[in-house]
C-alpha cells in the first residue's frame, strides 16, 4: 500500500534502556568497512521452516526473493526451532523500514519524523543477550531489506542521522500508530503502563486520513467464541461502554451473556477480535442489533493511538513543521538527543 497510503501501524511500546554494540558502518547508502561506526540491529526475517539464505558478497545476501544488506545467521530459538538473523548496521536496518512504514511520497520532514522514531524504536530494543533485537514483522517494525528502501527514505535517515528522541536526558520509550483518530491514547490506558510524555494528546490534525472512521458488525456468537478462553459468556444479550478516559477513549466495555458478565479494555477486545476488524482503541459505541445477533461497534483511527500520529504527523509536515516540533507534539516533553 503506498501512494499516500501507510502501511502499517502496529507496535507494542519499546523499552527504555539500550546498549551500543560495536559499530560496523555509518548507512550512507551502502555499506563502508572504513565509515563512522554505527549501532548494529539483528533482525529475526523467519524461524521454523524457511528458504536458505545466499550470500552475494561481504555485505549482501539474497532471501526468498528479496536483497538484503549486511550478513546473516542460523540461530537456535528457545523453542528449537531454526531462526534467520540479519545482521546489520542500524541506519541499514532503517532503510528497509522507512519504506514499508509510510508512502516516499510523503514530504521530507514527514520522512525525518518516521526515521527519529524508528531509530529510537529500534535501538530501545537491542537486547545482548539475546539471539535477535527485532523481529520483520508488525511485532515490531516491518523490514524488507533492499526492495524496500527508496532514495526518500534514505536521505531522511542520513539527515537524521544518530538522532532520537530522549526524555530527562536518556533514549524516550517510543511508539507509533497510523492515525489516533482524533487524540492520542494514553499509554496507561492502553497498557496499564504510565510514562510521562506518552499521554493523550488532542489532535485534529489526522481527519484527513483515509478511512478516519470505521464501522463492523460482528456476530454475536463469534464475539462470545472470541472471548470464550477468558469467560464463558453464553449467548451475548447485553454490551456497554462503561466509562471513557483521556480523549473519550473507553477505559472498559461490559459483555453481558447468559452464563457471565465480563469486562475488557479496548486494547483487549481489539486483540481478541483483531486489528483487521476492531481497527482502533478509539471505540466510540458498541450496540446490539438483530435481535443481539450482530455486534456493531464503531469508532476512528487506525491501531493503539499511542505516541505518534502518522497521519497527523504528514498533516503538519505539509503545514511546514519540522520535524522537532512534529516530535515535540506527539511526545510532549521530551527532546531530540543524539545516539
Amino acid at each position: 500500500m503506498r501512494s499516500h497510503r501507510v502501511r502499517r501501524r502496529e507496535f507494542c511500546i519499546a523499552a527504555g534502556a539500550f546498549a551500543l554494540a560495536p559499530r560496523v558502518a555509518r548507512a550512507t547508502g551502502g555499506l563502508d568497512q572504513d565509515a563512522e561506526t554505527d549501532a548494529s540491529m539483528r533482525v529475526l526475517l523467519a524461524s521454523g521452516s524457511f528458504v536458505p539464505a545466499q550470500p552475494i558478497d561481504a555485505w549482501h545476501f539474497a532471501w526468498d526473493g528479496r536483497t538484503y544488506r549486511g550478513s546473516f545467521s542460523i540461530v537456535r530459538l528457545p523453542d528449537g526451532r531454526a531462526g534467520l538473523v540479519n545482521a546489520l548496521p542500524l541506519d541499514a536496518y532503517l532503510y528497509g523500514v522507512l519504506g514499508k512504514e509510510i508512502s516516499p511520497s510523503w514530504s521530507p520532514a514527514a520522512q525525518q519524523v518516521q526515521a527519529i522514531a524508528s531509530r529510537t524504536y529500534a535501538l530501545g530494543k537491542i537486547r545482548p543477550e539475546r539471539l535477535f533485537d527485532v523481529i520483520a514483522a508488525e511485532s515490531d517494525q516491518h523490514y524488507g531489506g533492499i526492495e524496500s528502501e527508496s532514495v526518500e527514505c534514505r536521505a531522511a535517515i542520513d539527515a537524521t542521522a544518530g538522532r532520537i528522541v530522549t526524555y530527562a536526558g536518556a533514549a524516550a520509550r517510543v511508539a507509533y500508530s497510523a492515525c489516533c483518530g482524533g487524540r492520542t491514547a494514553d499509554a496507561a490506558a492502553v497498557w496499564k503502563t504510565p510514562v510521562p510524555y506518552l499521554t493523550s494528546v488532542e489532535d485534529p490534525n489526522c481527519s484527513g486520513a483515509p478511512n478516519f472512521a470505521w464501522s463492523v458488525a460482528i456476530a454475536s456468537g463469534d464475539v462470545a467464541f472470541a472471548f470464550r478462553p477468558r469467560a464463558d459468556l453464553g449467548t451475548l444479550r447485553d454490551v456497554r461502554v462503561e466509562s471513557f478516559g483521556a480523549g473519550a477513549r473507553p477505559l472498559g466495555i461490559t459483555f453481558v451473556g447468559t452464563s457471565a458478565t465480563f469486562e475488557a479494555s479496548a486494547a483487549d477486545v481489539r486483540t481478541a477480535l483483531g486489528p483487521s476488524i476492531v481497527r482502533s482503541t478509539f471505540v466510540r459505541s458498541a450496540t446490539l442489533e438483530n435481535g443481539g445477533a450482530t455486534l456493531a461497534l464503531a469508532g476512528t483511527g487506525r491501531g493503539h493511538g499511542v505516541g505518534l500520529c502518522q497521519w497527523g504527523a504528514r498533516a503538519m509536515a505539509d503545514r511546514g513543521a519540522d520535524a522537532a516540533g512534529i516530535l515535540a507534539f506527539y511526545f510532549p516533553g521530551t527532546a531530540l538527543g543524539r545516539v
